[in-house]
């Protein structure tokens, strides 16, 4: 059943990335791409549609949130952002943008996975 969720990895550290993947597809995810900036998420947003997002919020380029509000206007994709912040004005933000969760680095299997299966059950 997992294996028809296309999720997105986005994070510019690409040993995170390799973990999260990892983790992720040693449960039945199909993760379908990953990208290192919030550009890249535009874009892979728009050429594969996911159904799940798994986003840096601090990262080169473009950050996690600004993408957010980008991919907001095309699409309601399931977005749940990672970072090493977690002042309260950073979880305000992200609220306001539509993020569907908000997970503090460095991120353990055992909270990822709950996370990724709330906000995708929730979104059917």
């Amino acid at each position: 059943m997992r294996q028809h969720y296309r999720v997105i990895i986005i994070d510019d550290d690409p040993i995170t990335r390799m973990d999260l993947v990892e983790m992720l597809q040693e449960q039945g995810y199909n993760v379908i791409a990953e990208g290192k900036n919030g550009k890249e998420a535009v874009r892979l947003t728009q050429m594969w549609n996911p159904h799940l997002i798994i986003m840096d919020v601090k990262m080169p380029i473009m950050d996690g949130l600004t993408a957010t509000g980008i991919i907001r206007e095309h699409s309601d994709v399931a977005i749940l952002l990672l970072t090493a912040y977690s002042q309260k004005d950073m979880v305000m933000q992200a609220k306001a943008k539509g993020i569907c969760a908000y997970l503090v680095k460095p991120v353990m299997e055992e909270e990822l996975l709950p996370a990724v299966e709330f906000v995708l059950t929730g979104r059917q």
